[in-house]
């Protein structure tokens, strides 16, 4: 990463679309009155340069052929992203890594009893164009052939299995067929393979993704009978060769004999249309109603007279190692080059990934060239700006994991968020999720961006939208979701404690990692104009560009403080309720609620010095006075304040340190808030909920000191 590279001279750009903007709507949060009116210009200047044209065509060329991690394919789309953004004269390069992705050399798939047949593992045209198929495959599958009876198991989760103990069906030695859904992959893999299952081979119901959802492609946007969902089933975080540090060229391997989180039975995914197949000759016990899908037959657990033969093969020892190549590219800061805002998305498919995730990286390489415009016109960030692509985010978030991790030190000391840009367009209903202290950032940028269907703000439109579709209560602000596993902000957030959001434009889809994700997919259906695309990158261009801009960065300090308390509030019931349930013991209950109350005490004082710096804030950028050489140091305690919401290596061995929330250990995607005291609540161990609990007490108190470091800071001048 190159933070101390100059901008490139800027080539001839093509004529920008002006776009009309709600600037009467503009946040003043972090700017002085001198300094609103020239972001606001600098704000009009970013959303005229994105042009949707623009957007289309980086879309159209990197869904122009699969580009799984590891292949040729995912190369070409490294040298695409090079070649553009130097064109438009923003300095970019690569990092080069070298990653454990052990691609497929074979896999089938027959029934022996009661009838034979053998399945073709590929997705059919269905009339769509689509190019070479990646094979059908679950990453980091165990090699092997296994003969063995089909047990159905719903969503494979440990509730599922504990339904199938009741019935007396055990799956040990058998193959469990399981649908998606509920939880990532993964968690299905490890859940088997812990209960002794042969093998594993994991189907999307048209319950939740097929007809039964609407009309399959051709003629709609579903998914068809053959369409599979390949994916990852890795339980790790990062490569699963390097667990202790970045997987750098020449980096010291596990042998893959004590890699963590790789399955060892044979896994394989594939559509409704083969897996009613399998079902429909299903003996055994009717499975309860609530595992019934939306195939047309009546669901039973097995096992019973269908038998399978299951066989998968992939890469193993030195060939299953793979480059990888994370593109970086920066605008330098013009006052303050040493704070960073980040902005990435993921640039690996498992197929063309029109959705998954070229709309994402369309949308960033859009936001740079636009900053690359914007710059041309005078306007220059006053902090610097980091464009990042990762590879193999399909494959388990690697190669984000192993960037944070080669360059974890600099990250702490000088970014200020990251944003990132998964999916963020199948249609045209908006979402957002984002860290409690950049909730209000993303919040006020959407009412200076329009929809491009209403030419409304986006605003409006999601909060309509949410009222629509909620419980008749009244809403005064759309909500915003909590951050959880999934994609590339996890190393950021619940390893580093960096703030982070996501946010897109989302509708019927049933194109999930499988070939069908293509560009005809997205002009059909999705985004046909590529409207929806530039929208996004102008939402991302006024985030950042405010992040990046502000005099005293508008962290909502108080906000996190109001998480938090929110939090504790509902913990207190959750413990009262598993001491009724005889989970935590009835004589416990005085230490863990001391150490509760010890936790919320200090979580007031917290409160009060956020309320007591943000009312500083806003009192000295008002007044316009001068911040001098004040705003880095303000800005750091700032950040400070934030890393002490994060535990230490000493206080915890896990790489999840985020004492805010963190992926659920039992499904992957979700957040657990207050994961401490709640994961050692799920566990029904006391000890640990009063250990975490204490643990709380004692960062509020620093985050307490960092911003009453932060207000004094304030107080060296002004009135």
């Amino acid at each position: 990463m190159r933070f101390g590279s100059r901008l490139l001279a800027i080539v001839t750009l093509a004529v920008l679309a002006q776009v009309t903007t709600a600037q009467s709507g503009f946040a003043q949060a972090g700017f002085s009155a001198a300094s609103t009116e020239q972001q606001a210009a600098f704000e009009e200047a970013l959303m005229n340069a994105v042009d949707a044209d623009s957007v289309g065509r980086w879309a159209r060329g990197l869904a122009a052929q699969p580009h799984m991690a590891g292949t040729i394919g995912q190369i070409a789309t490294r040298d695409s992203v090079l070649l553009w953004l130097r064109a438009v004269g923003i300095d970019v390069g690569y990092d080069s890594l070298v990653l454990y992705m052990p691609q497929p050399l074979e896999a089938s798939l027959e029934q022996i009893a009661p009838t034979k047949r053998s399945f073709v593992l590929e997705e059919s045209t269905a009339g769509e164009q689509t190019p070479d198929q990646i094979p059908l495959f679950n990453a980091y599958s165990g090699n092997g052939s296994v003969q063995a009876r089909l047990v159905y198991a719903n969503y494979g989760l440990p509730a599922d299995y504990a339904v199938l103990d009741s019935l007396g069906v055990d799956v040990r030695g058998h193959i469990v067929l399981v649908r998606y859904g509920r939880s990532f992959r993964g968690i299905k893999a490890r859940e088997a393979e812990a209960r002794g299952a042969a093998g594993l081979i994991l189907y999307t119901d048209p319950a939740g993704d097929g007809f039964r959802r609407g009309t399959v492609l051709p003629e709609g946007p579903m998914r068809p009978p053959s369409g599979v969902q390949r994916g990852s089933v890795l339980n790790a975080d990062g490569d699963p060769s390097t667990p202790f540090g970045p997987s750098l060229p020449g980096a010291e391997r596990v042998p893959e004999s004590r890699m963590d989180g790789v399955a060892h039975i044979p896994i394989l995914p594939i559509g409704y249309g083969m897996a009613g197949q399998l079902l429909s000759g299903m003996s055994g016990a009717r499975a309860p109603d609530d595992w019934q899908g939306g195939l047309e037959l009546e669901y039973k657990t097995g096992p019973g007279a269908t038998e399978v033969v299951l066989r998968t093969l992939a890469e193993r020892g030195e060939a299953a190692y793979h480059p990888a190549f994370n593109t970086i590219a920066t605008i330098p800061g013009s006052e303050w080059p040493d704070e960073w805002v980040l902005v990435g998305s993921h640039r690996d498919a498992w197929g063309p990934g029109a959705i998954d995730n070229v709309s994402g990286t369309a949308s960033v390489v859009e936001v740079a060239r636009a900053f690359a415009v914007a710059a041309r016109q005078g306007f220059r960030p006053r902090r610097t700006l980091v464009f990042a692509t990762w590879d193999a985010e399909e494959w388990g978030i690697l190669g984000s994991t192993e960037w944070v991790e080669a360059n974890a030190t600099g990250l702490r000391a000088h970014a200020v968020a990251y944003l990132n840009q998964d999916s963020p367009v199948s249609g045209s209903r908006f979402g957002a999720s984002a860290a409690p202290e950049i909730k209000a950032v993303v919040l006020d940028a959407t009412r200076v961006v329009t929809d491009p269907q209403t030419g409304r703000p986006v605003h409006d439109v999601w909060l309509e939208a949410q009222r629509a579709g909620g419980d008749g209560s009244a809403m005064d602000e759309p909500s915003l979701g909590t951050m959880g596993g999934g994609s590339d902000h996890l190393p950021f957030y619940i390893h580093l404690g960096i703030p982070v959001a996501g946010y897109g434009f989302g509708g019927p889809s049933g194109v999930y990692h499988s070939m069908y994700d293509t560009a005809d997919w997205m002009a059909r259906f999705g985004d046909p104009g590529y409207e929806y695309h530039a929208t996004t990158a102008r939402l991302t261009a006024v985030i950042i560009s405010r992040l990046a801009n502000a005099e005293l960065i508008p962290y909502g300090h108080q906000a996190l403080a109001t998480a938090f308390d929110t939090e504790l509030a509902g913990f207190a019931g959750e413990l009262e309720g598993s001491i009724a349930e005889g989970v935590v013991p009835p004589d416990y209950l005085e230490v863990v609620t001391l150490a509760l109350d010890d936790a919320r005490e200090s979580l007031v004082d917290y409160r009060q010095a956020a309320s007591r710096f943000e009312a500083r804030r806003s009192d000295l950028l008002a007044a316009g006075g001068s911040l001098a050489n004040l705003a880095e140091r303000a800005n750091r305690a700032q950040r400070d304040a934030l890393a002490a919401m994060l535990r230490t290596p000493e206080e915890g061995s896990d790489w999840s340190r985020n004492l805010y929330v963190r992926d659920d250990p039992d499904n992957g995607y979700s957040p657990v808030v207050l994961p401490g005291v709640r994961l050692g609540l799920r566990a029904g161990d006391s000890e640990a909920v009063t250990r975490e609990l204490r643990l709380l007490a004692v960062h509020f108190r620093s985050a307490t000191a960092a911003l009453q470091v932060a207000r004094a800071v304030l107080e060296e001048v002004g009135p």
